[in-house]
């Protein structure tokens, strides 16, 4: 008797999160801290270079998004296509630049790729949409530096936002993904009901939301928001 079918849905969202691993390894490769430098577990200093630099790539950088977290201006910088990111704080000609790595996985930034939340500790989200849906990457200023979290995040649904969800000292990643374990093949799956996913910066999943018939019914949507007292155990 053969084996039981795997449901495709399942099978591109596995391909899927084998991608967003092997890019989490590359880029802890990548933003591995330099010798002296003190790194929490949760995470790894970004590549930073001079403020001074102003190239994205074979081009001069562009001002895609700018936002002001805890008195310092955060712009995200890129080339003419969105196609190479860089982060800066402290504006133009000062503070610090450091490389955005989602773009290594073929995300196109855009005008409206960055978020951040004003907490003890300031906290970005550097987004842009791929392959139907939404990859997004956090990272976290540490006295005079950006460092990457664990691990780049995909929403299937098209949504992913930063909120503090549970009330303590620092922000949540809210994913939107359809739920689609008992669907067959990707059409049925794009059609599925929709759940939150909240994970903590760490990486670590804080539980889901009750699944909804459409993306729009969740709360302010597409920026969603999730409260504590809606997290349940994740299916």
């Amino acid at each position: 008797m053969g084996s039981p079918s795997v449901p495709r849905p399942v099978l591109v969202t596995g391909a899927l999160a084998a991608l967003v691993t092997v890019v989490a390894l590359g880029t802890a490769l990548v933003l591995r801290p330099e010798p002296g430098l003190s790194a929490g577990a949760e995470d790894a200093p970004a590549t930073a270079t001079s403020a001074s630099h102003t190239g994205c790539g074979d081009e001069p950088c562009r001002v895609l998004a700018q936002t002001g977290v805890n008195g310092m201006t955060v712009e995200l910088l890129a080339d003419g296509d969105g196609g190479m990111g860089r982060l800066r704080a402290g504006g133009p000609g000062s503070g610090t630049i450091a490389e955005t790595a989602i773009t290594t996985m073929g995300v196109r930034l855009n005008h409206d790729s960055l978020r951040c939340v004003e907490t003890a500790t300031p906290v970005c989200l550097v987004r842009g949409p791929h392959d139907g849906g939404m990859v997004g990457e956090v990272l976290v200023w540490r006295g005079d530096s950006w460092r990457a979290t664990a691990r780049p995040y995909f929403s299937d649904a098209g949504s992913i936002t930063l909120s503090n969800v549970t009330g303590d000292a620092t922000p949540e990643v809210i994913v939107v993904r359809h739920e689609c374990s008992r669907t067959d093949t990707v059409e049925e799956c794009q059609q599925a009901p929709v759940l939150a996913e909240v994970f903590d910066l760490r990486g670590g999943q804080a539980g889901c939301t009750l699944t909804y018939g459409s993306p729009g019914a969740l709360r302010n949507w597409p920026e969603v928001e999730v409260d504590d007292s809606e997290l349940t155990t994740c299916p």
